[in-house]
């Protein structure tokens, strides 16, 4: 019952901000989507294989995360990472024009010759050889898995200069991975991010737009968000064939977690069995297994450790320990969400690193408003805030790969583009 009461109350407080305030990037958008929706069906019981047994760490846990979401959401209520309005365009530098093809192109090659190089092929995913998790070569990596920065790129390279061709590059740079590898889950948080940076960049004010652009603007969302549920549902089916090994046997994911809820929703089993049933893989890990917190969050903040400092490399230290004897649901169901990584580590302490990711968006969030770094800004926060979304799937806050990337993404947005302030003169 706790848990649909927190459900109920983080929902109330999300309407609060996104529909009377407006403000529809603030994080609690993404932490009561991505984190609280799914935890709510996870509480529907849609599978035979849930766990009912209830546990009061697991209830805590939640607890505190709606509560810290409440207070920060509360405390940014009025601070939009907006930074464009009627007085302010995008402009893409000369720099920024010299680089275009060579970081779209860079990111083909180098994510075709990762996919040779893991498995001998270059369209891997069309052959079936599964190497989506496992496609990772050492520096090559750190652009591949930056797939957000080269469509931000094209992004507002487009809103700077209408060009179609940066529309096109935009899809190439989505479909490419999609096509040779099956990675859907990284694309689909690149997509998220791209969405919510379309946000922060197109305008919003209908008294500034003639009523032929409202319908455009109308038509073109409408457009938009069609796109993105056929990209959604594509996603599902997809993981259904690969389930089936591409057509060879006849199993459905649904058949693979059990499921049990509303026949008419079974399609939906792929997204439940990635996000909701990942809480159950959570909690029989907590009633489970003994910690030993270090409180040095080892695990917790993986980019730092093992991505920046490599102590798995000069200690020895085994980056996968926390998962290694890990109690799963079954192989479809086989992550525990990122708040086993911060259990792990800090124990009762476990929301340490979620205040800190939080602390982190916040220095994104009010430098979106400094014309010297606010371009940036936006696309930074829009890439991180998108991270807490998918927390009921995986420690996405503090990847391995995240200093890097986020250092990536600063420095090619702010020496590509610049903010032009126009000034209205009265004569």
């Amino acid at each position: 019952m706790i848990i649909y009461v927190l459900c109920l109350i983080v929902l109330i407080f999300w309407i609060y901000i996104f529909f009377l305030k407006k403000n529809y990037l603030n994080v609690i958008t993404f932490i009561f989507w991505g984190i609280f929706f799914p935890l709510f069906l996870y509480q529907l019981d849609w599978s035979y294989l849930i766990d009912n047994n209830n546990d009061n760490i697991f209830n805590y846990i939640f607890v505190m995360v709606a509560m810290i979401t409440i207070i920060y959401s509360l405390i940014t209520a009025n601070v939009k990472p907006y930074l464009l309005d009627s007085n302010k365009t995008i402009e893409i530098t000369q720099l920024g024009t010299n680089i275009a093809t060579f970081l779209n192109v860079l990111f083909i090659l180098l994510y075709l010759l990762e996919n040779y190089l893991s498995s001998g092929s270059i369209f891997p995913g069309l052959v079936g050889i599964d190497v989506h998790n496992k496609a990772s070569v050492s520096v090559i990596s750190y652009i591949t898995n930056a797939s957000f920065l080269f469509l931000a790129f094209d992004l507002l390279a487009y809103k700077a200069t209408k060009k179609k061709k940066y529309i096109i590059w935009l899809v190439i740079i989505i479909l490419i991975p999609i096509i040779t590898r099956s990675a859907r889950m990284a694309m689909l948080m690149s997509l998220f991010q791209l969405v919510s940076l379309y946000v922060a960049i197109f305008p919003r004010n209908n008294s500034l737009m003639t009523k032929k652009e409202k319908i455009y603007r109308f038509a073109r969302n409408i457009i938009i968000l069609g796109l993105i549920v056929a990209f959604l549902f594509g996603i599902m089916s997809f993981t259904n064939y690969r389930m089936s090994h591409y057509g060879k046997y006849n199993i459905t994911y649904a058949d693979t977690i059990g499921w049990i809820g509303p026949n008419f929703l079974q399609s939906l089993a792929p997204y439940y069995g990635y996000f909701p049933l990942s809480f159950n893989n959570l909690k029989i890990n907590i009633i489970n297994q003994v910690i030993h917190p270090n409180y040095l969050g080892i695990y917790s903040f993986i980019g730092l450790y093992f991505g920046l400092f490599h102590i798995d490399r000069l200690f020895g230290i085994d980056g996968n320990l926390y998962s290694e004897n890990n109690s799963i649901t079954n192989g479809a169901a086989n992550v525990p969400t990122g708040f086993w990584n911060f259990y792990y580590d800090y124990g009762i302490l476990f929301f340490i690193p979620f205040v800190f990711a939080l602390i982190i968006l916040s220095f994104f969030l009010f430098n979106t408003k400094n014309l010297k770094h606010g371009l940036a800004c936006t696309v930074l926060y829009c890439w991180y805030a998108v991270s807490f979304f998918f927390m009921s799937f995986q420690n996405t806050l503090f990847t391995s790969i995240s200093i890097i990337d986020g250092i990536l993404i600063y420095i090619i947005i702010k020496y590509s583009f610049r903010i032009n302030q126009i000034y209205n003169v009265e004569k």
